[in-house]
């Protein structure tokens, strides 16, 4: 249980780095959004709702800052109390 703390924010640093490795690798080739004057108004729209969207490497970097705040808080928590 002393340990958890430590390991909590080991496994966020992980998924940080795992998610900005993918998003370099993969969200390179998806990050062009490319618009054509004969495209229908619904298909741009379909185009630029999809560029909305958060994608997995964006969701592995959210989860890992997540799990390195966690871990830290816990850290301070116990320090403080």
């Amino acid at each position: 249980m002393i340990a958890a703390p430590w390991y909590l924010s080991s496994i966020g640093i992980m998924l940080v780095v795992i998610g900005a490795l993918a998003g370099a690798v993969f969200g390179a080739a998806n990050s062009r959004t490319h618009i054509d004057p004969r495209m229908s108004d619904a298909e741009i729209a379909k185009r630029l709702d999809r560029q909305q969207s958060i994608g997995f490497p964006g969701f592995m970097v959210f989860a890992g800052l997540l799990c390195l705040a966690v871990g830290i808080g816990w850290r301070l928590l116990r320090f403080f109390l």
